[in-house]
């Protein structure tokens, strides 16, 4: 059953004004996470934890770069400003973080993204946030695969299989190919015996893996990975 935990406690006149719980508290009212959650609840049995309560520790999380649930809880069990954010008085123990691991499990995607999206709204509203150019942070994730093992795309779609499978075809067009072939043609005019291929996205790919993609970062060897 979908649970309620009251927000009062009478340590919110222990933050400090500029707190960026209290801050939080005030001007978010996180009610709107409940009518989210409901549908993926029981209309009976033992109490849940409070929805508005999980997605305060998610966001607590976050801002602390806090990476365990333990830690989370251990965490969250001393300040005094992140207990008035949650709405639990100094004598009343946290949420376990079993009970926190379970409620992540049964709540989809779907709601956190609404959640998020929720949020951004209140923030542009209190002109907490503003901009026009939306930018999307991401991540390499190695895949299983290796940079000597890379095989060059086929430049004609005829028919070819291999061991692995069908072999991709070449999609890039002949103007992006000549620039490829140009950079290349500079690198090998910089460093002439340096060991090694050339190779691109463009033109390889990994029998291994295919979905694979050659990534790098500066000053960092190139591997095959994921973007996420």
């Amino acid at each position: 059953m979908l649970g309620y935990h009251p927000v009062d406690t009478s340590l919110v006149k222990l933050v400090p004004a500029q707190h960026v719980y209290l801050r939080l508290l005030q001007r978010v009212d996180f009610s709107f996470v409940r009518p989210l959650a409901a549908p993926f609840y029981s209309p009976v049995g033992r109490s849940s934890l409070d929805p508005v309560v999980f997605f305060k520790l998610l966001l607590v999380q976050h801002l602390d770069n806090i990476t365990s649930d333990r830690k989370l809880v251990e965490l969250a069990s001393l300040p005094v400003g992140i207990r008035a954010f949650l709405g639990y008085e100094m004598g009343h123990p946290l949420p376990s973080h079993s009970t926190i691991c379970r409620t992540r499990q049964r709540l989809p995607v779907a709601v956190l993204e609404a959640c998020f999206t929720h949020v951004v709204g209140l923030c542009v509203h209190q002109s907490l946030v503003s901009g026009h150019t939306p930018v999307i942070d991401s991540a390499y994730i190695r895949a299983n695969a290796s940079m000597s093992r890379l095989r060059p795309k086929r430049a004609l779609p005829a028919p070819e299989t291999t061991t692995s499978g069908p072999t991709p075809v070449i999609t890039a067009s002949a103007n992006r190919l000549a620039q490829q072939q140009r950079v290349q043609a500079a690198i090998r005019k910089t460093g002439p015996t340096k060991p090694g291929q050339l190779v691109s996205n463009l033109t390889h790919y990994s029998p291994a893996d295919p979905e694979a993609r050659i990534a790098f970062k500066t000053d960092k060897p190139r591997i095959l990975a994921y973007l996420a």
